[in-house]
This record gives C-alpha cells, sequence and structure tokens, in this order.
C-alpha cells in the first residue's frame, strides 16, 4: 500500500453500487404484464336497409362506435358499399368480386347513407348490397346485414301538384300512374314531415290551420320498398273565404204589434251569427239586425196594414257573410 492513499473497502463499494440500482429500477418499474397493441377493427355494421327511389337505390346505416375488442372506435378511415347479383350457391367472396363498389363518405362513426344509380341491367332482377367499415389502422370489419332488393321499372315521380282553399281544409290534387301515395307537409320552412296515405291522386288535410304557411309533396309508392322522386312542392296559407251554409227554414208569423222570425240553427264551428233584412211593402231590403246569435227575430217596429218582407244571412267569425235565404212575407196585423 501507497503511503497517503486510502482504499474504500471493496464491500462497501459494491454494496453501494447495488443499492444505486436498485433506487433506479424501482424508479422505472411497472405493475402488470405489457399490453398488445389494439387492431382497431370496426365493429359489423347490422342495420344497412335499402330502397328504390326514381332512378336510384338509397342506402342507409349506422356505423358502430365500438371496435371489435369493445374499445372506442376513434375515428373511420373509410366506408364501402357493394351492389350486384348474388351467385349460386352464394358465397360472400364471389359475390364482393362480381359487385359494383361504390364509396361512401364517412367523417365520423354514427348514420350514414348513399344513393347510388340503378344499373340498367339490374332491372327486373334482385341484387344484394352490403357494406364495411375500414379503421384506422387499415383493418376491415366483416361485411354487414346482407339485403337483397327487388329492382323493378322507376316510378315516375308525381307532377301537377296543387294545394287549393278548401272550407277548413286544404285540398291537395296532382298527377300520378301510382296505385298508392305519400304525402309530406312542412309548416314555416322546416323539413317536410309525413302527413297522410292515400290511393288516389287528391288529398284533403284537415289539419291545416289558417294563416299558417305550408308546403307540400307528394310521393308515389309500390311495395318492396320502391318509391319515386318526390313531386315539385305546392305552398299555400289558408284562408277562410268560405260563408257559413244559407239559413233554412225561415218563417215569418203576424203577431200582436209584431212579426215573428223563426229559421233553423247553422252548425258551423265558425258560426259568429245571423243578419236580418226586411223589405217594407215592396221596398229595397234593409238590414235591420246585425249578427243576432239566436236564430229567432221578433220585429216590433212594424205598422198594422203593412206588408213586410224578410230574408236571413248567416256570418262567420271571419266576417264572411252567406247568401240570404228564401224570402218570407207577413202583414202586420
Amino acid at each position: 500500500m501507497k503511503r497517503g492513499v486510502t482504499h474504500a473497502p471493496v464491500t462497501l463499494v459494491f454494496a453501494a453500487a447495488l443499492t444505486g440500482c436498485a433506487y433506479t429500477l424501482t424508479g422505472c418499474a411497472y405493475i402488470g404484464a405489457p399490453q398488445s397493441p389494439t387492431l382497431d377493427i370496426p365493429a359489423k355494421i347490422t342495420d344497412l336497409v335499402a330502397a328504390e327511389y326514381g332512378d336510384n337505390v338509397r342506402v342507409q346505416f349506422t356505423v358502430p362506435v365500438l371496435t371489435t375488442e369493445g374499445l372506442p372506435l376513434k375515428n373511420i378511415k373509410s366506408v364501402e358499399l357493394r351492389a350486384g347479383f348474388g351467385p349460386n350457391p352464394f358465397s360472400i367472396y364471389a359475390w364482393a368480386d362480381g359487385a359494383q363498389r361504390f364509396d361512401v363518405p364517412a367523417l365520423g362513426t354514427g348514420l350514414l347513407g348513399r344513393t347510388i344509380p340503378i344499373n340498367p341491367d339490374w332491372i327486373g332482377k334482385e341484387i344484394v348490397l352490403a357494406v364495411h367499415a375500414t379503421g384506422p389502422k387499415g383493418k376491415t370489419s366483416d361485411w354487414s346485414n346482407l339485403v337483397i332488393l327487388g329492382i323493378r321499372t322507376p316510378l315516375p315521380q308525381p307532377v301537377n301538384l296543387k294545394a287549393e282553399n278548401a272550407d277548413q281544409a286544404v285540398r291537395l290534387t296532382w298527377q300520378g300512374s301510382s296505385g298508392h301515395y305519400r304525402i309530406f307537409r312542412s309548416e314555416g320552412g322546416q323539413q317536410p314531415q309525413p302527413l297522410a296515405e292515400a290511393d288516389a291522386p287528391e288529398y284533403v288535410d284537415t289539419t291545416a290551420q289558417e294563416g299558417k304557411q305550408y308546403q307540400y309533396v307528394v310521393q308515389a309508392t309500390a311495395p318492396d320498398f320502391q318509391q319515386s322522386e318526390l313531386s315539385r312542392p305546392s305552398e299555400i296559407t289558408p284562408k277562410d273565404v268560405f260563408p257559413p251554409a244559407v239559413p233554412a227554414g225561415v218563417t215569418a208569423e203576424a203577431g200582436v204589434s209584431s212579426i215573428e222570425l223563426a229559421w233553423q240553427r247553422n252548425t258551423e264551428s265558425d258560426f259568429k251569427g245571423y243578419n236580418v233584412y226586411r223589405s217594407v211593402d215592396g221596398g229595397p231590403f234593409e238590414k235591420i239586425a246585425d249578427q243576432i246569435a239566436a236564430p229567432t227575430y221578433s220585429d216590433r217596429q212594424v205598422e198594422a196594414g203593412k206588408r213586410y218582407r224578410y230574408a236571413i244571412s248567416a256570418v262567420d267569425l271571419t266576417g264572411n257573410e252567406s247568401q240570404r235565404s228564401a224570402v218570407q212575407e207577413a202583414t202586420a196585423q
């Protein structure tokens, strides 16, 4: 040993080194086994639907929000639709090889749709449709549920749709060659909503309200998911321009210093009252009572020996007045 040089015991240096290693390992360690990378394969689409729409086929489906591993699907790389004849015997692989391919714009999961033109070779035959999605890592889901759709000659679009005022309603008429139609209505610029169905090219909308703006469209339909293009819209703001019914059954009888009038009551929901008109000894008719509620009137402004003639009209809440009733006359006593 050289003079002036101190050596640490070997055992202490080795122990210190082991201790430092232990501290280092403790700081870098983690609990549990290493995790395998996720595949990010989209779950299978199970709600594909399709219908013939004019010269096209419209499809709709929902891309699931989870992967096949039950994890959230972060994004969609692409969605593919295929349509074509089904081979016999059917094979999903043979069908996919021979079917036409259509890309579906996909911004993410949720409800998606696509319209594809009808191939003339499809008319009068059945085609098979299916979709699948590709995840962010390029892995593709299984094909969706298969839809078998019979393609027929496209239904003509209904034309010349007219919406016209009717008594407390809107009357629709159009031209079409289908045996069945769907009627849609929108209010105040909103999206059209299903209103009714009809088996003839006409419909009366009794739910329309006066003063509101409506827009109507009509679509021809047939069994097996066949639909026409929607008609051109027809707009209307219903107005009450229809007077009540003419009062009927008017009678006029002379009483003591009066002439008593009576008639049948009007039953319109918007009825307001009656106007009474009178002519004296063949003179012009003048209104002597304005919008009375009861279907009776006692005329006490009469003179004995004079001949009085009467006619009654009905008025509704918006001021529409009916024609006058048949004239009745009586001579005051």
